[in-house]
């Protein structure tokens, strides 16, 4: 992955971005920390973090007027925010901070004039370790010691003289007989490695500096000038304190690069003031209007603590809450976004990013809610394929997955007719891998019916799209898949595909955007409805899969069909575009059950009745947590007890390759009239309790490969055998996964199950079929076998 895809995505999430106040203060002071501060009763730390952004906190927090209050977002929502008070109460209860100068250095800055921006200037410069030298007439402080006691102590400003003189900054009185005439500008210039004019000092004025017409321009971030090491104070059109306290600490910020041989304008971008680019959800935000205030300048704590309470802590985030993987950590897609290409790029150690990476469902709800369109389940695609290309992403996560695909689209399961008696096809329906293994009756119906209600011309094709190919990240295996469907499409005569698979037309739309497609329900949607259709006494709430998030066809058709058989719907907070995700997509419960699990729960735990979802894994899903689902194909072609399967149990894994390999020999032999050979007679009598078969459903491990291992254990072992309870243990490694079985033998010959379990991983040395062949490759050898 390149440098700069990181770039652009780091851009598109804004949650770095600084809330309004902090990116219109002169000080980028962040407001947010210190009110947050404060309101918890942190004095100390508040001022701290004033500190931080605003030199001389103990003087200049109660001299800053506040302008990010004309930009807060509580404007309209009870009042802005009274940062300023906020501020004059942190300095008032909170600890000063004890300055600490780095080592001093060689250069030496002079400052003209000893108004606020020259203070700041001066601090900054010296906390550097920078010599600094202040020229001022009269008291220090020019104008500050007018204000009135309110609203600046004058232990204030004795204390920030104080701060300057402790950090050795040497202020020359030119008033004071004893102090050296001021000399000229050109001669200062000459003397020190940097010149500062504060021009809020109304001193400046009367001097006679030499300078040309037009020579006090200033920049607005460098505060430089076009002459060399001449850097001035706030100018005409600055007018705020705070606008001079700013000009006073990027000065002396320009200064010190200036010092170091770096340009003044290196690494400037923060310093701007302007609009910001985060973006923060106030549609929930309730109106909190601010107490009145006896005497503004002298809060009490409580009021003080009250004011504060009400700041909103601007931030966007508006992605994590519906999505359990973004919340899991505390982090959000930028952060994500760097943590992953870390782990991209690591080329020794650990990838610790590996399995969180592979949690990612992809399923693009992220980027519907963000308002600027930050996608995770993009970014964590193109992680993928680069991993996998690198050969830094183990296959192990998805090969269950990646073998089930490829055993699809074998000679066992998959097939390719025109419809029956003729030898061309208009349409040709694609139920996918998953309709198939979970409703092979309900999906026959549906052929029949589509055949039928459009004059006999659709065609079938049974097989996988590809799609955990893809999400897994493999091109390769990727690039293979769609070269097959292209040559069989060509080979059909190019017809229109119909998909019922959402995810099986995402997939298209992606890597086949030259084959005609269109979604199940949209051509369901004009035909007469099958007969014998049923609805479901109680409403349903309706789910959009999240490969359907964008098919607003594939969403109003189900919609429609299901308002002609009379289905009542309740439609769920989460839908349409900014629907959630059952786990499923980007194989994100294959590589992380647990984290599968609780996309699911999103939406079982929201949903205030039974669920009607048109996708078969989404609904399998829910059922799996015992949240009573139906497919829109159970009230089209509805069994004898809608109950049974409105609450029954989701097919498993063996129990859906079962469904693939008897869809296939219904369909070839009842419509097509194929004489197909018979079924195999399973050799032996194996009994697997439910318990077990669970344990197995969650390894990934099938009733095939348990009996295989028995087999295999029967004719020449090796078996080992536990002389405490008798119980034998056989394996067999067909491939790049070793599958362990606890049985017993009875006595007439059939086996008993206790346990299963498997090492998906080649143990150097140890002979067995696939060796050769680790997974971690682009191709899987298993493209076969017994059901």
């Amino acid at each position: 992955m390149e440098y700069k895809t990181l770039e652009k995505f780091e851009y598109l999430c804004s949650q770095d971005s600084p809330p309004a106040c902090q990116s219109h203060c002169p000080l980028q002071v962040e407001a947010a920390a210190v009110t947050a501060q404060v309101a918890s009763g942190h004095a100390n730390e508040a001022r701290k973090t004033l500190e931080r952004h605003m030199p001389l906190a103990g003087l200049c927090g109660w001299l800053c007027e506040g302008p990010c209050m004309d930009h807060c977002l509580r404007k309209e929502l009870g009042g802005p925010i009274n940062l300023p008070l906020i501020e004059r109460q942190a300095i008032r209860t909170g600890r000063a901070s004890k300055p600490f100068p780095l080592p001093g250095t060689k250069h030496k800055a002079v400052l003209i004039g000893s108004a606020l921006s020259a203070l700041v200037c001066a601090q900054a410069l010296a906390i550097k370790g920078h010599r600094v030298v202040v020229y001022h007439a009269g008291p220090i402080g020019a104008g500050l010691n007018d204000l009135p006691e309110e609203h600046l102590p004058k232990e204030a400003l004795t204390e920030a003289v104080g701060v300057l003189r402790a950090l050795k900054v040497e202020f020359r009185d030119t008033e004071n007989p004893e102090t050296d005439p001021l000399p000229s500008l050109e001669k200062l210039l000459e003397e020190y490695s940097g010149v500062f004019l504060a021009l809020d000092d109304t001193w400046l004025s009367q001097l006679n500096l030499g300078l040309e017409p037009g020579g006090l321009a200033a920049d607005p971030i460098t505060r430089g000038t076009t002459r060399d090491k001449l850097f001035l104070g706030p100018g005409p059109g600055e007018k705020l304190r705070v606008e001079a306290m700013s000009a006073g600490k990027k000065a002396a910020g320009s200064m010190d690069r200036l010092f170091q041989g770096v340009n003044p304008a290196t690494a400037r971008e923060k310093e701007s003031v302007g609009p910001t680019r985060l973006v923060v959800d106030l549609s929930d935000k309730p109106a909190l209007p601010a107490a009145k205030l006896a005497d503004p300048w002298n809060p009490t704590q409580a009021e003080a603590h009250a004011e504060a309470a009400r700041c909103l802590s601007c931030t966007c985030l508006s992605c994590l809450p519906p999505c359990p993987l973004l919340r899991s950590r505390k982090g959000y897609p930028k952060k994500y976004a760097r943590e992953f290409y870390n782990n991209i790029i690591t080329a020794f150690g650990v990838r610790h990013s590996n399995r969180h990476i592979n949690s990612c469902a992809e399923c693009g709800l992220c980027g519907q809610i963000c308002p600027n369109g930050a996608d995770m389940g993009a970014f964590v695609h193109l992680a993928r394929v680069d991993m996998v290309a690198n050969s830094h992403m183990p296959a192990s996560a998805h090969e269950f997955a990646l073998e089930d695909q490829e055993y699809s689209n074998s000679p066992a399961v998959s097939f390719l007719r025109h419809p029956p008696g003729r030898d061309v096809s208009e349409w040709l329906f694609f139920p996918g891998c998953q309709l198939l293994g979970g409703y092979p009756t309900e999906t026959l119906k549906t052929y029949r019916h589509l055949n039928e209600s459009l004059g006999g011309r659709v065609g079938l094709w049974s097989g996988c799209c590809g799609a955990p190919g893809r999400w897994s990240g493999r091109r390769k295996l990727t690039g293979r898949t769609v070269d097959n469907i292209k040559n069989s499409w060509t080979q059909m005569g190019k017809p229109t595909i119909v998909l019922a698979c959402p995810s099986c037309a995402l997939f298209f739309k992606a890597e086949l955007p030259e084959i005609p497609t269109q979604g199940l329900w949209p051509t369901l949607e004009p035909l007469p409805l099958p007969e014998g259709f049923q609805s479901s006494v109680e409403p349903l709430v309706i789910h959009d899969p999240c490969a359907g998030r964008l098919d607003l066809d594939g969403q109003a058709a189900v919609r429609s069909i299901m308002a002609k058989i009379g289905q009542q719907l309740i439609e769920p907070a989460m839908s349409g575009r900014q629907t959630l995700c059952c786990g499923y997509g980007g194989l994100a419960s294959e590589a992380s059950p647990e984290m599968g699990r609780e996309y699911a729960l999103e939406r079982t735990s929201s949903s205030p009745g039974p669920i009607l979802a048109w996708c078969s894994v989404c609904r399998d899903r829910f059922l799996a947590l015992d949240h009573p689902s139906l497919h829109p194909l159970d009230l089209l072609f509805p069994p004898a007890d809608l109950n049974s399967r409105l609450n029954g149990k989701p097919p498993g894994l063996s129990a859906r390759r079962q469904g693939r390999d008897g869809f296939r020999r219904e369909a070839l032999s009842a419509i097509w009239r194929e004489n197909l050979p018979k079924e195999a007679a399973m050799p032996l009598n194996i009994d697997i309790p439910g318990t077990v078969l669970d344990d197995m459903e969650s390894r990934r491990i099938l009733v095939a490969d348990v009996t295989e291992v028995l087999e295999i254990a029967k004719k020449d072992g090796p078996v080992f055998v536990n002389p405490e309870t008798g119980r034998r243990i056989a394996n067999h490694r067909p491939r790049q996964v070793t599958f362990w079985v606890e049985y017993d033998e009875r006595q007439d010959g059939s086996f008993l199950v206790h346990r299963a379990w498997c090492h998906r991983m080649t143990v150097p040395g140890v002979p067995g079929e696939g060796a050769e062949s680790p997974a971690s490759l682009e191709g899987f050898a298993r493209t076969g076998g017994r059901v």
